[in-house]
């Protein structure tokens, strides 16, 4: 465990997942409502959907593959998914928020639309501000242009057109406001920052003690 050090990291997830229950369960009515007038201009299309559910994938993938081929590169991803994921369940728990976007009923039947109605149920309009699907999808947009190997580089601009499409598609399936995008911005930018940072100042001192 002393060489896999890193597979630590993987409990990241769990936690947040435990956090995220605990905020579902108390943010439920009593909120206040993430909104623009923008949104009212954006239609709600279903076939956002499957760009809104590969994000899980989009996250994944990367990250196995991290987990086995780039232990620094994996830390560093799963402390900016912990750090970025884990405090906007905070910062919702200390600001409830939701959103009252969602068409009642879907105003079609398809596929596309039973796909938007399960993700409905087991995701609640509340704790949307700001959103953690677009901080997610920074966080591995962010990860590959730092970490891709030299030879693998050509898929940081296919990783952000997907990142943005992930984050755009949010709005449009009506999971999020306009404005839960315009604070994840930020907020994903910061968290990149401090996540790095962190990792760096500790690569730093470990080079001091090898020095020594």
């Amino acid at each position: 465990m002393k060489r896999r050090s890193h597979y630590w990291y993987v409990l990241i997830l769990p936690a947040y997942l435990i956090l995220f229950a605990i905020a579902e369960k108390i943010v439920v009515t009593d909120y206040w409502v993430s909104y623009l007038p923008l949104d009212d201009r954006i239609p709600f299309c279903e076939w956002f959907i499957f760009p809104y559910v590969s994000w899980y994938a989009f996250m994944v993938v990367p990250g196995l593959i991290m987990l086995f081929k780039d232990p620094e590169g994996f830390k560093r991803y799963m402390t900016f998914i912990g750090i970025g994921f884990c405090s906007t369940v905070a910062f919702c728990l200390i600001f409830p928020n939701g959103q009252d976007l969602r068409p009642n009923p879907l105003p079609r039947d398809n596929f596309a639309t039973w796909l938007v109605a399960r993700i409905y149920a087991a995701d609640t309009n509340t704790n949307v501000l700001p959103s953690v699907h677009v901080i997610g999808s920074y966080a591995v947009a962010y990860t590959a242009w730092k970490r891709l190997p030299e030879k693998w580089r050509w898929l940081r601009v296919p990783t952000i057109a997907m990142a943005v499409l992930i984050s755009v598609s949010t709005v449009f399936v009506k999971q999020h406001s306009v404005l839960d995008i315009l604070a994840a911005v930020p907020w994903s930018i910061a968290t990149g920052w401090i996540s790095w940072r962190i990792h760096d100042s500790a690569l730093t001192r470990r080079t001091k003690k090898c020095i020594i």
